[in-house]
């Protein structure tokens, strides 16, 4: 029997989930999940635990997340006040996950935040990456049973891949802000998914109508049980292709981008408004100004300089620079989350009061505080070199710090990786680590 070449389709989506109690209860389970996860100080960097992560782009016989035994699922009373989010899709009478194929010149990240958008109608950021699943293209809305792995065997030869995500949403001002740079999002038309339903995590894995799905919310679980839900995102800029210093007669700190490294800049700039960064951080240096300036000035947001960023201070003091990002990661855990008026619960719009939960106005910032928040760092060659080293420290195992490369020049120009850090008894520990690149055509 001659064996057909598989084609593979590539999909992307996630699952958005909201908190409908107050505050004290959400604290309540950020901090046993945080303290049943965290590993000791003195383990946490050569623990290797088997359920840890890998970064979504790592090479697919090593991608790994965490899972959970659907008999665990009765130790958690306390996820009543948790919610996920499911779409109906009539073509196949079917209850899912929002997912869909990628479009053109688009990424599995870029993807995942569109179609999540548009088939729930709900504005989201991408949190840690929740794996990925495959099944012959053939069996799409047939409800079937598997033991374990994927289900991808194939008449066809064709093959859907799916990578999932944890989705947060994000209020009405964060999305509007950001449109300019991550393009239109046009809803879902009714013959493709009818109906959206909010219900509590074991209320899905009931109502999930395939056992891939049920994987999927498996891991999600785990997520949580690692803290996910008080998560705060981290994202660590290289500046794009610099003019070489051999041909420049201008200072090294005027040294600016190649229009290569501009193209790529700009590429970069929709990649991370799937993060949907609060904050940008960034060395005075030109080519760092000029990396990041394209997500700045299309969403207007202003750039703090940072001197602890540069190279020349690196090379005087080279704690300064991890000093300074231990600053941003403090900020983001402890100052209040971003308490824009749109916040408010009103009926009839899409802000996030509504998507998370309807409320009275005094729980405002508990509705917003799942929303997290994402600070930028954009910075040099050396100086990432030198964070690379603190931060493998935060990693809970070594095979996530192994993510981080130890060898310069430690990541591609304009490319980014993006650490998920939630802050337990020991301090601030990384969940989940992606790189992100730019797509230039």
């Amino acid at each position: 029997m001659d064996l057909k070449p598989a084609h593979v389709v590539e999909a992307a989506g996630g699952i958005p989930y909201r908190w409908t109690k107050d505050s004290r209860s959400l604290a309540a389970l950020c901090d046993s999940c945080t303290v049943s996860s965290s590993p000791s100080s003195e383990n946490r960097s050569s623990v290797g635990r088997q359920d840890v992560p890998y970064a979504s782009d790592a090479p697919k016989h090593k991608r790994k997340a965490p899972s959970l035994a659907p008999s665990q699922y009765a130790e958690y009373d306390a996820f009543q006040g948790l919610e996920v989010c499911l779409v109906h899709r009539p073509k196949y009478d079917d209850w899912s996950w929002p997912k869909g194929k990628l479009e053109a010149n688009e990424s599995s990240r870029h993807a995942a935040v569109r179609e999540i958008e548009e088939e729930c109608g709900i504005p989201i950021r991408l949190g840690p990456w929740l794996g990925e699943k495959e099944y012959g293209l053939e069996k799409e809305g047939q409800k079937s049973k598997h033991a374990k792995g994927s289900n991808s065997a194939s008449d066809s030869g064709l093959v859907k891949h799916i990578s999932y995500w944890m989705a947060t949403p994000i209020s009405k001002s964060q999305s509007e802000r950001r449109a300019t740079v991550f393009g239109p999002v046009i809803p879902a038309k009714t013959s493709e998914i009818d109906e959206v339903r909010w219900m509590s995590v074991s209320k899905a894995r009931k109502k999930l109508s395939h056992s891939l799905d049920r994987d999927i919310l498996d891991r999600f679980v785990a997520r949580v049980r690692e803290g996910a839900l008080n998560m705060r995102t981290l994202i660590i800029v290289r500046h794009g292709k610099a003019e070489s210093r051999k041909h420049w007669d201008g200072t090294d700190a005027n040294r600016p981008i190649t229009p290569k490294g501009a193209s790529a800049s700009f590429a970069l700039s929709k990649e991370i408004a799937c993060f949907c960064p609060t904050r940008l951080v960034s060395s005075p240096w030109l080519r760092c100004i000029q990396t990041i300036e394209p997500y700045s000035c299309r969403t207007g947001m202003p750039v703090t300089k940072a001197e602890e960023l540069t190279e020349e201070a690196f090379a005087q003091a080279p704690d300064g620079a991890w000093n300074r990002v231990c600053q941003e990661i403090e900020a983001m855990f402890e100052s209040p989350r971003e308490a824009d008026d749109d916040h408010a619960p009103t009926t009839g719009t899409s802000d996030v009061a509504d998507l998370l939960v309807q409320e009275p106005l005094a729980k405002k910032q508990q509705l917003v505080e799942l929303c997290g928040s994402a600070t930028i760092v954009c910075t040099h060659r050396p100086v990432i070199g030198g964070l690379f080293e603190h931060i493998r420290t935060l990693c809970g195992s070594t095979s996530l710090s192994k993510q981080l490369v130890a060898k310069t020049p430690y990541m591609p120009t304009a490319n980014a990786v993006a650490l998920f850090i939630v802050d337990g008894p020991q301090g601030p520990r990384i969940i989940d680590i992606q790189r992100t690149a730019p797509l230039v055509y």
